[in-house]
């Protein structure tokens, strides 16, 4: 998202350095990717302010939202999950904060666009998939039959849903090929992950992004996704009746990072 964003300045051909910050909780999960996305901004250029925390749960968050406008961040990082992060962009709207919020995977989909109405507008964040519910490729044949299973009509379900599905899928067919080799013990099952080269699940064609792991290596992919939402009115319909009309979340851009041996451990 550093990347996309550094492009992104140059395309609007602003001057000077762009402000990057992290926002988030005091908590493992926000604070992660902190040093390495403050480290990977300030190597792209950026000027890095301090951090601004603000707690996991909901809650007021007027004064983070002053303390950012004051900043004059152009790009905010949202480090904590759906609800905090929904309550930033709403109490970040009303302040009339001019910022592009870049999300987390964890951070964003479509429940919290519908809770955030328009100040979830123009998020950026990086998709688990290629596509999301409904998109015409072979595998979601089978995200649908597995929806089936519990609602009958089969309707919409969300991003996590869908990455959901592939994460079991890379696991199912682990478990397979250590059945067959040698038997399911945790050794096994994990050298059945080194196995496959660019893997897709058979089914999932078109859902799953390829991945590949290695002995040396445990990240699956370096081609990330970013994907960009659109919040354009009232949110109060019910979610179904929204998506692809009112919300809508399209791919912004595909950024391929390098396999640098020197970011393993961040």
């Amino acid at each position: 998202m550093v990347q996309w964003a550094a492009a992104d300045w140059k395309a609007k051909g602003k001057a000077g350095a762009p402000k990057y910050v992290h926002m988030g909780a005091n908590h493992p999960y926000p604070n992660a990717p902190k040093a390495a996305g403050e480290e990977a901004a300030k190597a792209a250029g950026f000027d890095v302010l301090p951090a601004i925390q603000f707690p996991l749960a909901p809650g007021d968050f007027t004064a983070q939202c002053l303390t950012l406008k004051q900043s004059g961040a152009n790009y905010a990082y949202l480090g904590n999950t759906a609800a905090s992060d929904v309550a930033v962009m709403k109490a970040c709207q009303t302040a009339g904060v001019d910022v592009q919020f870049l999300g987390n995977v964890w951070g964003v989909d479509e429940n919290a666009l519908k809770a955030a109405g328009t100040a979830g507008n123009g998020v950026i964040y990086p998709m688990r998939t290629d596509v999301l519910w409904g998109a015409d490729v072979p595998g979601m044949k089978l995200i649908r039959d597995i929806a089936k299973r519990t609602d009958a009509s089969g309707g919409y379900r969300s991003l996590h849903y869908v990455a959901g599905i592939c994460a079991s899928y890379y696991m199912k067919e682990a478990l397979e090929w250590a059945d067959k080799n040698g038997g399911v013990s945790g050794p096994n099952v994990k050298k059945a992950f080194y196995q496959k080269k660019d893997w897709v699940p058979a089914g999932l064609e078109g859902v799953c992004r390829p991945v590949t792991w290695t002995e040396d290596d445990h990240r699956p992919t370096l081609d990330v996704a970013l994907f960009k939402t659109t919040v354009s009115g009232n949110t109060d319909a019910p979610l179904p009746d929204l998506i692809g009309k009112v919300i809508k979340l399209e791919k912004a851009a595909d950024v391929k990072l390098e396999r640098k041996l020197d970011l393993l451990g961040w």
